[in-house]
């Protein structure tokens, strides 16, 4: 009779759970930024689905904090949220500006932005992207009389064409950096008051309000 065989662990057949490098979806990624924004409680928040609207991004989440801590403690949640699943962030803005009013959370086909309430009114982005659509239809439709808000249609071009710039110029910055939050904005970048060279903060109300097509850059 053949003496019994002593079986070691690595003899043991092995449960491997396969890993994946697949990038989740848009739609898997919205899911994932409103569930870490709820979690912290965030305040009302919005999603944007810009795609065939722009070519940077396919969805822009808004949401509204209490304090500068509640925005940081917000895009902390996001962040943490999208690495346990595997997804590196192309960058955090503002989360390092002591009295911060706005974090920007770039997940490449998902922005997140993340205002104090008065700076949200203050930029109207929601405006801004969700104005779009209806600008869309009415330039089909000139019969109607809608030829005359060709200007408007136009300004409002030229402000989303100057909200794109600055972002590729941030994301120009901080790519090939090491670090998830880049050091660009500094104190005296906030909601009224941005003088960085590489930031969305360049883009104010005048773009949002339809003026001349506006620079990307304000001294």
């Amino acid at each position: 009779m053949n003496p019994e065989k002593n079986i070691s662990a690595s003899d043991q057949p092995v449960s491997v759970t396969p890993t994946t490098t697949e990038q989740p979806s848009p739609e898997t990624l919205v899911a994932w930024v409103i569930a870490a924004l709820e979690d912290l409680k965030a305040i009302d928040i919005r999603v944007l689905d810009v795609r065939g609207h722009c070519n940077f991004t396919d969805f822009m989440v808004f949401s509204s904090g209490t304090s500068d801590r509640h925005l940081k403690s917000q895009a902390n949640s996001v962040v943490e949220k999208v690495k346990a699943h595997g997804v590196r962030p192309m960058g955090v803005e503002g989360d390092d500006v002591p009295s911060t009013e706005w974090v920007l959370v770039d997940l490449v086909d998902v922005l997140v932005h993340i205002m104090l309430p008065e700076t949200r009114d203050h930029y109207q982005l929601e405006k801004l992207w969700s104005a779009q659509g209806s600008a869309d239809r009415s330039g089909s439709d000139l019969s109607e009389g809608i030829a005359a808000s060709v200007a408007s249609v136009a300004a409002l071009a030229g402000s989303q064409s100057a909200y794109a710039s600055a972002l590729d110029k941030l994301r120009n910055t901080t790519s090939g950096t090491d670090d998830d939050v880049s050091d660009d904005w500094d104190d005296e970048d906030t909601a009224e008051g941005f003088d960085s060279d590489d930031d969305l903060g360049d883009w104010d109300e005048d773009e949002a309000n339809g003026d001349d097509t506006p620079p990307v850059h304000r001294g």
